[in-house]
């Protein structure tokens, strides 16, 4: 199929124009017919289309560019309706689904599902603490007995369920009966929050509404299957959970909001004030778990590795499961989905002595992650990695290029010079690339971004660096992290204070209601 697009990325074009089917999708609605049509058009032309291909190749004569054109076309076309087919699926609503009893009104519930979360310890802004994770319905009580019913619910649990369970509350692969109140998103929106929308929230993860349990009494583990999946999953959450204990005894309140939230992706434990700041200085990208933090790992366990002379394809195995477990550790959010898919598709190609195209992988990962979510496409992380990584891609090297002539001929400083050049070229792609979707969603738009990313990037990097020996250190033994702890808040520091100053300038950042 690929080999009629006579293009040089032909999976970044695909994954394109199945986005834009995607958003037609959710636009148009365009009833089953015209998608039907659209599907049938597509394969029709596709065989078309490859007919003459083969036709072509038999004559050993190159297939005229008209005919090639409209293959393509017809390929992009069918793509486009396969995005909106995929959107129209993931919209219906089935009969069995709770959304359809919902009000805005909470109202009592008994009910039964299988948590598809950890159950995590949440301070919010206002109210007291409490557990929070997600469950998948399986059945509700009603006045007849119990009745099937399907949704995602996010449960709202009081913290006295853990005392009950010995300190552990219900986990991942529990299954579990509960009682209390449930009621839809409300889709008005806090314009205490930024113009925060609990109804766009629960969309984007294809959730029915909220239910908050009435006590610890109220909460019922019933017997469920322990298959290796759940296993993994606890422990990798027991794995979180121990990390984020631990970092917590080494460091204060704000350094320890940094490592959780540049190595755990917990962005929300870093004080609000710091994070505006990042916000105005268009660096708050790096806040984000992502390509930075997944190159970093598979470089250390590549080094690692070497030193103790693992075969060379073991060190690329060894790298992919690397990538992989820290994925699933930090929750595997669009932006480390594309990162870990890119990682492993890069050591599959060092493994098998086939180079792989970075911007083929970009697409790949963009149409998977779609394929199994199409709600990804509206999620702001998901449109933020894929803009910036396509910046780096599409727009560093054409701007390096640009300037190489500016650096030719300075002597014995012309390496640094260079270096230069390609920092502020992957800025520069980076910014030009992130700046429209970030003035979309946060009205504001960040000149001063240019030249900050060009040392908070490092800076950022080295203090990634040291939280993961950090970690690593804690977990080996913990006598011997003071040092990396030491090193750790004393560059956590700096940072809080030099992106606080560059918010601080005139003109840092340009913000509209």
């Amino acid at each position: 199929m690929f080999a009629l697009i006579n293009l040089r990325a032909p999976l970044a074009f695909v994954a394109v124009f199945f986005a834009v089917g995607i958003g037609l999708g959710w636009w148009l609605k365009p009833p089953p017919l015209i998608l039907g049509s659209g599907l049938l058009l597509g394969a029709v032309g596709l065989g078309w289309a490859k007919g003459r291909a083969t036709t072509q190749r038999l004559q050993v004569v190159r297939l005229p560019l008209a005919a090639a054109a409209t293959g393509n076309l017809l390929i992009l076309a069918l793509v486009m309706a396969l995005g909106a087919f995929r959107a129209g699926v993931n919209a219906r609503v089935p009969p069995s689904s709770i959304s359809w009893i919902l009000t805005e009104s909470p109202q009592p519930v008994t009910c039964e599902g299988i948590l598809v979360s950890e159950v995590d310890w949440v301070r919010p802004a206002h109210g007291p603490a409490h557990l929070r994770g997600w469950m998948e319905l399986a059945q509700v009580r009603q006045a007849d007995g119990w009745v099937p019913a399907c949704g995602r619910l996010l449960i709202r649990l009081p913290m006295e369920v853990g005392i009950r369970s010995r300190g552990v509350p219900p986990g991942f692969g529990d299954r579990v009966r509960l009682n209390g109140e449930v009621r839809r998103p409300r889709a008005v929106k806090d314009p205490g929050i930024g113009g925060f929308s609990e109804a766009e929230w629960f969309w984007l993860r294809g959730a029915s509404g909220r239910l908050t349990v009435s006590g610890p009494d109220a909460v019922t583990r019933l017997d469920s299957p322990q298959t290796l999946w759940v296993r993994y999953r606890r422990w990798v959450a027991d794995l979180r959970r121990e990390l984020r204990e631990s970092g917590r005894s080494w460091l204060g309140p704000i350094e320890a909001g940094y490592l959780e939230s540049l190595l755990l992706a917990e962005p929300h434990r870093l004080p609000l004030e710091i994070h505006d700041a990042f916000r105005k200085t268009g660096t708050v990208h790096v806040l984000v778990v992502s390509g930075l933090q997944v190159g970093l790992i598979g470089t250390m366990i590549f080094i690692g590795s070497s030193i103790v002379r693992i075969p060379r394809a073991t060190r690329y195995l060894l790298v992919g499961a690397g990538m992989t477990l820290y994925c699933t550790l930090t929750g595997s959010d669009p932006p480390i989905l594309r990162a870990t898919i890119m990682g492993l598709l890069f050591s599959l190609g060092k493994i098998t002595g086939r180079e792989s195209s970075s911007v083929n992988g970009l697409g790949l990962a963009a149409l998977l992650i779609l394929g199994v979510d199409p709600r990804a496409l509206a999620d702001v992380s998901f449109q933020l990695s894929f803009a910036a990584m396509g910046g780096l891609l599409g727009l560093s090297p054409w701007i390096e290029e640009k300037l190489a002539p500016f650096v030719e001929g300075r002597g014995w400083s012309q390496g640094i010079w260079r270096q230069i050049v390609k920092g502020l070229a992957a800025s520069a792609g980076a910014w030009v690339a992130v700046s429209p979707v970030a003035a979309w969603h946060f009205h504001s738009v960040s000149p001063i971004a240019l030249a900050a990313n060009l040392w908070v990037i490092p800076w950022t990097s080295a203090l990634i660096a040291i939280g993961l020996i950090l970690y690593g250190l804690i977990l080996l033994h913990s006598g011997l992290a003071l040092p990396a702890a030491a090193s750790f808040s004393w560059m956590a520091h700096g940072l809080t204070w030099a992106v606080t100053a560059a918010a601080s300038l005139p003109g840092a950042s340009w913000e509209w209601v």
